[in-house]
């Protein structure tokens, strides 16, 4: 966590050239907590700092800095210093702050690379976003099949400070195509005159290039891999894609669905709330407040509609806001369930029939529950109400009772078929936010309402 205290004694320590010091700060502290604090400090000050630090933790540091302080550094930063930079960060870490620089500086920067760097970085910037390759590392071990196992630890031993990860090998043929994985401990275990093929398994789980990237981390997650292969359309592997980088990739879905659920646009944040502009969270958010602010002038339209009903029966408005938050509520209940069996590959658009009956079911027991206490609350706490004498209060209880239950049996089934039908539509069904579920709902409600207050009472 960052600590703002400790920004002027860093600075304090600087300004006296207290290097021992500041190196001690370094070696006591991760990576990530010295990032976090070098965030707070002038691109000249982290500087100073980060040539205090071995060049692997170096890179390590810079790696987990806000991604326009890096772009920062390097756009500053000696050729030497850079390039030294570059060379240790990982494939991924690399191609992605290259994503980020301007065309000019990244490409004056790819000429500091060796040529097999630098393909690599044109290579990995070259895939689509939220695609696998797009997020991929290219530090991975190979074996071959015909490798012997005293062979391949050797070479692990030898290749381990370049790789992201070595606790699984991957065997390809002689073209580079996948054929199989190795473990570590499987390595360790065998007999050292052992052939790899005779240790490897076969039933590899893999991703290609072009797979979404969610889908990608949801193997990882699925079948807890430390680390997924990923191939091009020739079965050729092509890089890996680690489980942290799974995780950051199932937060920032995770982060995009919710807030779409709750009508917020753009793209996710990789910064902390305190630290984004309040601009752009305006941005965010303004889109989706206006929509709904004119769907809800239509709300009052139809209200409108039946001001002689409301006339007639003031009471009737008095419980007009537990009909429209009831109906609202299921039906996000519903969207929600749905949403989620739905981002867990539970349920697919053929299976409408079966999710509109399971709901209808589920919204006919909660009808009961709430039209049994509509009943009781109107006949228990509006005797004291001005009713016309042509009109009982049991009446009135019965069509806020029905109104009720058949706005929950609607919104709940709505609420339900919404996503299955986005998803028939090839639209993304996290866009059929919650609030906007809820301002639909609320304008279908008004009108079962009053129709039935009609139909009933006459009015």
């Amino acid at each position: 966590m960052k600590n703002p205290i400790l920004v002027p004694e860093l600075r304090e320590l600087l300004r006296k050239k207290r290097l021992a010091v500041l190196k001690e700060f370094i070696d006591e502290h991760h990576e990530r907590e010295i990032a976090e604090y070098l965030a707070l400090l002038r691109p000249d000050e982290i500087l100073k700092i980060l040539n205090l630090a071995g060049i692997y933790k170096r890179a390590e540091i810079f790696s987990y800095l806000d991604m326009d302080v890096q772009v920062e550094l390097v756009s500053g930063e000696s050729k030497k210093n850079v390039a030294e930079l570059l060379m240790q960060m990982s494939p991924d870490d690399r191609a992605d702050l290259f994503q980020h620089l301007e065309k000019g500086v990244a490409d004056k920067l790819l000429l500091l690379l060796p040529l097999n760097e630098r393909l690599d970085v044109i290579r990995l910037t070259s895939y689509l976003e939220k695609t696998a390759g797009a997020i991929m590392t290219t530090d991975y071990a190979t074996l071959l099949e015909t490798d012997r196992v005293e062979q391949a630890i050797k070479k692990l031993r030898r290749d381990a400070p370049s790789k992201e990860t070595i606790y699984y090998s991957y065997v390809t043929d002689e073209g580079g195509r996948l054929i199989g994985f190795v473990s570590l401990r499987n390595l360790i275990l065998s007999r050292p005159r052992q052939r790899v093929e005779s240790v490897m398994k076969r039933d590899i789980i893999f991703a290609h290039v072009d797979d979404d990237r969610e889908k990608a981390a949801g193997l990882i997650a699925e079948y807890d891999l430390i680390a997924l292969p990923v191939v091009d359309h020739n079965e050729r592997l092509v890089g890996i894609i680690t489980y942290d980088d799974a995780i950051d990739i199932i937060r920032d879905e995770q982060t995009e669905d919710m807030e779409r659920l709750m009508a917020i646009s753009g793209g996710v944040e990789s910064k902390p709330y305190l630290d984004i502009p309040a601009f752009t969270h305006f941005k965010k958010r303004v889109v989706w407040v206006v929509i709904l602010a004119v769907l809800g002038l239509v709300s009052g339209f139809i209200i409108e509609g039946f001001r002689d009903s409301l006339e007639q029966l003031i009471i009737l408005t008095f419980y007009l806001p537990l009909l429209t938050s009831t109906g609202g509520n299921t039906g996000s209940q519903s969207a929600t369930v749905v949403l989620r069996a739905i981002a867990l590959n539970e349920l697919f658009p053929e299976d409408i029939g079966k999710v509109v009956v399971k709901e209808f079911i589920v919204s006919a027991m909660l009808c009961v529950c709430l039209g049994i206490l509509a009943y009781a609350r109107v006949l228990l706490l509006s005797k004291a109400a001005d009713i016309p004498p042509q009109f009982t209060l049991s009446a009135i209880a019965t069509v806020i009772s029905i109104a009720l239950s058949v706005q929950v049996v609607w919104s709940t089934v709505f609420g339900a078929i919404i996503p299955i039908v986005a998803i028939k539509l090839k639209l993304d069904p996290a866009v059929i936010s919650s609030p906007t579920l809820a301002t639909l709902v609320d304008m279908g409600g008004i009108t079962i309402y009053f129709t039935i207050a009609r139909l009933i009472l006459g009015i």
